[in-house]
Parts: C-alpha cells; structure tokens; sequence
C-alpha cells in the first residue's frame, strides 16, 4: 500500500531537542539579498515532508524548478520504509550549497516511486537594502 503525502513545509530551522519536531522560520517567500545566491556549503534550508497510510519500501525524490524551468536541485531516488501504515514517517531533507540566478516563482516537486505526488510554489525575492541608521 503506498502512503500519501499529508505535509510538505519549507523553514529554516527544523528542531526535535525538546520533543515533538518543530519547524522554525516556515516560509513562502524567501527574501536574499543579491543574485545570483548560492547558500553556503554549511548553510540552507530544509523541505520537511511527512508520508502516512503506507506499509512497505518507497523511494522518495525532490526537485527544485526555477523560474525559467531550469532544474536547480534534484536529490535523486531517497528510500525510506514504513513498517506500519499508522506510524508516519517523517524525511527532512537539508538544502545546502543551492544557487538561486534570479528572483521569481520556484516550484518544489515532490515524487514517489518515480511518480509526481506534489507540485507548490514558493518566491524567491529580493530583500529590501538594509536601512542605514546612521548619519
């Protein structure tokens, strides 16, 4: 039985210290402030998916589409197992060293064995220069 997707969430933190995961920083719309922007080897954001209702061996895949269609990010087939189909399996998935060449509309696309589960957009903007406060 192949489970279904019940959330997909972009943030930039992801926190299970103090029990239950929890997403910091969920975003829509992620400001940066020149283009093109590659995040840093060590930093990035994290695509937050949780599959139910399944009970066997699935491959998971990701991909990010810029504006233009461009392919900026595939993470290949990703398996996971899901033992029984009322335990939820949760795949977080870290994004690091990404290039964003321009602002826009970005669609994360989520696949299951090979098969297109998900498509939602998010924006990718420029972040308004920092006021100067002194004079």
């Amino acid at each position: 039985v192949e489970p279904f997707l019940q959330y997909s969430v972009l943030s930039l933190g992801f926190d299970e210290t103090k029990g239950p995961p929890s997403f910091v920083f969920v975003f829509y719309e992620l400001p940066l402030d020149h283009f093109p922007y590659r995040f840093p080897e060590t930093a990035g954001f994290f695509i937050t998916n949780g599959w139910v209702g399944g009970q066997g061996e699935f491959k998971q895949r990701l991909t990010i589409e810029g504006p233009k269609g461009k392919i900026l990010l595939d993470t290949g087939d990703r398996p996971f197992t899901l033992e029984d189909p009322k335990t939820p399996y949760l795949s977080v998935h870290f994004i690091q060293g990404i290039e964003f060449p321009a602002p826009g509309e970005h669609q994360v696309e989520i696949h299951l064995n090979g098969a297109p589960i998900m498509k939602y957009p998010f924006q990718v903007t420029q972040a308004p220069p920092d006021e100067d406060t002194t004079e």
